[in-house]
């Protein structure tokens, strides 16, 4: 990814070639640990020379902080972003409890790494939306207004792209009108083959394949779901026919006049020494606003989302206040289990006569000697 230097105020920022990263190892004396993206090769450390880029971060005051949040960090966000026609990239923001300053790793077009340090997460969270969320506007309607079942955002967004799709082939016929009008078996069996794909030319399989983990869910479609999806508005079932309502079609006229990229990400903790994944979060920009939808597990399993349409400086504080939760409950889940054992220490007993000398006592009880 290429900066604009504009927006890096006040931010550390470092360049280096991947066999840099051994050598920020024995400087920073960091010994790595599950979550780092980066491991130590000895023997390339033994064979190798820094490039002159690494003065710069060797010299720094922030060398040791910079190299212990990149090679041993406590929570690790992995983020990839791409979509419609929007270049892809993966990169990760990184953290620990010592402080709220945020790391960001990125790898640019010629496999330099770039090192960015924010001192802290507003103005991580700040830079980052100004670079990959629109300004959006502020009277968005929702679409779902409380959380459901990822089920029925998967039937939406598939109803997103299939007007996209019935109105792209209306132009090819040269068709004024378009069909907006599917059979239930016809709806599932494009449901599957959107999945398979993996094109993130559309809107469904974009959200599976940019969002970490996302595929791994718990996904069982049931009619139940459809009946969710025409009560908010995207579709009309009559019979075996869906068709697309209102929703659908201004969603689909959205995403095919100014959608603008997309992106997925999800954080881990390192817990008791071992990674753990904690939220996933799927980001969909348009000029009209940020479709920012959030995932959870439900307590017997399924999957589970909430949508915001969200502007900006909205999406900045959510943003913000994801990362605060995220860090307490790192943070709360590794913290040590309070003792609530009472005290197994041995009892004493007096060197002279050998009675047991009862605690805070400053003499024997049975023969006077002095403790």
């Amino acid at each position: 990814m290429e900066m604009n230097q504009d927006k890096l105020a006040n931010v550390e920022a470092f360049k280096l070639v991947p066999g840099d990263i051994d050598h920020l190892f024995r400087r920073s004396g960091a010994a790595g640990n599950p979550l780092a993206v980066f491991q130590y090769n000895a023997e390339q450390a033994a064979v190798s020379s820094p490039s002159p880029w690494f003065k710069a971060l060797a010299e720094s005051p922030l060398c040791q902080k910079i190299g212990r949040q990149l090679l041993e960090p406590e929570i690790k966000i992995a983020f990839h972003t791409g979509g419609n026609n929007a270049a892809e990239d993966h990169y990760y923001a990184l953290l620990t409890r010592e402080d709220d300053s945020v790391l960001a790793q990125f790898v640019n077009k010629d496999s330099h790494l770039l090192l960015l340090y924010f001192p802290d997460q507003d103005a991580f969270v700040t830079w980052w939306a100004s670079i990959y969320a629109a300004a959006g506007m502020g009277d968005y309607p929702a679409l779902f207004g409380e959380i459901k079942e990822t089920e029925v955002l998967i039937c939406a967004l598939h109803c997103v792209d299939i007007y996209r799709r019935f109105y792209m082939e209306s132009m090819l016929d040269y068709r004024g009108l378009v069909d907006v009008s599917v059979s239930s078996a016809n709806f599932v069996q494009l449901l599957k083959k959107s999945l398979a794909s993996g094109d993130k030319r559309w809107l469904l399989p974009t959200m599976f394949e940019l969002t970490p983990g996302l595929r791994s869910s718990n996904i069982a479609l049931k009619p139940e779901h459809l009946k969710q999806l025409e009560a908010a508005g995207f579709i009309t079932i009559q019979d075996s026919l869906l068709t697309m309502a209102e929703r659908s079609r201004l969603m689909g006229t959205e995403f095919i006049s100014s959608w603008m990229n997309a992106t997925g990400w999800q954080a881990s903790a390192l817990i008791k020494g071992e990674e753990k994944s904690l939220s996933r979060v799927f980001l969909a920009s348009t000029a009209f606003t940020n479709h920012l939808i959030s995932f959870d597990s439900a307590a017997s399993g399924e999957s589970r989302f909430r949508h915001k349409a969200v502007t900006s400086p909205e999406l900045t504080g959510n943003l913000l206040s994801w990362l605060q939760a995220v860090k307490k409950v790192t943070f709360d889940q590794a913290a040590p289990a309070p003792n609530t054992q009472k005290s197994t220490a041995k009892p004493k007993f007096c060197g002279q006569c050998g009675a047991e000398i009862r605690a805070g006592k400053k003499f024997c009880t049975g023969c006077g000697k002095p403790v």
